[in-house]
């Protein structure tokens, strides 16, 4: 396990779903004491437990610093475990009360930005509509860092882009996109809808940061294209790319659902620079994990509510 060298306590005889829920926790809010209250229990007896399981891991769990605490490498490889475990169990839970005739839980989803802003919210009202007593939470992140706290645990299942992973995580697509690139009507000479290179290389690359699966594609398409624009500017939203586009400061490279109304209302231009930048947008979980019924039930609706912004953007976009 990582280099943990159990004791004659071992884990397995002393974990409890309290201890399970304080280390993945501890792992979220980044100090035991608002781990403790979001699991209802006082901080000595969450200082308790911790002691508990570092007796029987053999080693420290948690790191404590002036701004709260956080997991060692032990604590984060056991909260990884922890959270699968909780999961496990909660999917239980749910299926019991199917077979009860009751639906209710809690989903724990995190999101890239494309499907997080521009998809996500038309799916949470036909899902609230469909299964009223499910409760869904929502972290919106860029693709690589959704994708760490799907490993840790912080969330159940992860919408993000198109991205590397390893065996622990599984992906299926959820829908196609397109990312186009966008600039202020006029700034840039286009035929048949595509400047030229000498041209696009004058101009400033407005970006994500660089764990953005948008940004992965559209820097990988520019670079097959012998295209390095002058300068980049990295942004921290693409409601900032595109409000800076629109102002004429540069070009940008973003999903076709984000930028579909712009195009719509003539607020920025839509060019390519080859052949369209296709991807597809993912449902990703943990690999040895199956859907819980709620979750089953989230991924039905996404993929039937989604159905009517990619027939938009793809109008809007052509």
């Amino acid at each position: 396990m990582g280099g943990i060298v159990l004791t004659d306590s071992a884990l397995s005889l002393i974990w409890d779903s309290t201890r399970l829920r304080l280390l993945v926790e501890i792992g979220r809010q980044g100090s035991v004491s608002a781990a403790a209250r979001a699991i209802g229990i006082g901080q000595p007896t969450a200082s308790e437990h911790l002691r508990t399981l570092e007796g029987a891991a053999g080693q420290r769990l948690v790191e404590r610093n002036g701004r709260g605490s956080t997991l060692t490498e032990a604590g984060k490889l056991l909260a990884l475990h922890a959270g699968q475990a909780l999961q496990t169990l909660q999917a239980g839970e749910e299926e019991l009360r199917l077979l009860s005739g009751l639906e209710a839980g809690t989903i724990h989803i995190g999101a890239s930005t494309t499907p997080g802003v521009y998809l996500l919210p038309d799916t949470l009202g036909c899902f609230r509509r469909d299964h009223p007593n499910v409760t869904v939470e929502v972290e919106i992140a860029s693709t690589g860092e959704i994708l760490d706290r799907l490993l840790a645990g912080r969330v159940q299942l992860a919408l993000v882009g198109e991205t590397e992973t390893d065996e622990r995580i599984q992906l299926e697509p959820f829908i196609s996109d397109e990312i186009v690139g966008v600039a202020k009507p006029g700034l840039l000479t286009l035929r048949g809808g595509r400047p030229s290179p000498k041209e696009l290389a004058e101009q400033t690359l407005l970006a994500r940061e660089t764990r953005s699966s948008t940004r992965r594609v559209s820097e990988r398409a520019l670079a097959s294209a012998h295209i390095w624009p002058e300068r980049t500017w990295e942004l921290d939203s693409s409601e900032a790319i595109k409000r800076a586009a629109r102002e004429g400061l540069g070009i940008a490279f973003l999903s076709r659902y984000a930028v579909a109304e712009e195009i719509e209302r003539g607020e920025l231009e839509a060019f390519r620079i080859g052949k369209p930048l296709q991807r597809n947008l993912h449902v990703a979980r943990l690999a040895r994990r199956p859907f819980s019924p709620s979750e089953r039930g989230f991924v039905d609706t996404l993929t039937r509510c989604c159905a009517k912004s990619q027939a938009y953007a793809a109008d809007c976009v052509r």
